[in-house]
């Protein structure tokens, strides 16, 4: 578990980097502070999924309808990586978070 003397370090897939950069400035706002409440508390930050993405977990905002998907990289090293950062409509974020994902499985 991260201590406030080790924070979790973040990494992004490169298309959930393109995610951020697509928010305006209200989600912004959202999303850097769940990204430091993950630094901080790891996978123990927001909710864990269920199917294909029952190894993530979730952070949300309800009334701007984001959603930031997460999972630990490596258990020995204390290492999270932004999946995807989203609209919640129609699960499109939880679909874009599986599909990159299964990209990476076949590599």
């Amino acid at each position: 578990m991260a201590t406030q003397d080790k924070p979790y370090q973040l990494t992004y897939l490169p298309a959930a980097w393109q995610d951020y950069q697509h928010l305006d400035g209200s989600q912004k706002v959202f999303v850097d502070k769940g990204l430091a409440r993950i630094r901080i508390l790891g996978m123990r930050a927001g909710q864990p999924l269920a199917g294909e993405l029952s190894h993530c977990h979730k952070l949300k905002n309800k009334r701007l309808g984001l959603r930031i998907v997460f999972r630990q990289v490596d258990q020995q090293i204390q290492v999270i990586q932004i999946v995807a950062i989203g609209q919640r409509a129609d699960k499109r974020v939880y679909h874009t978070a599986e599909q990159r994902l299964s990209k990476l499985k076949k590599l």
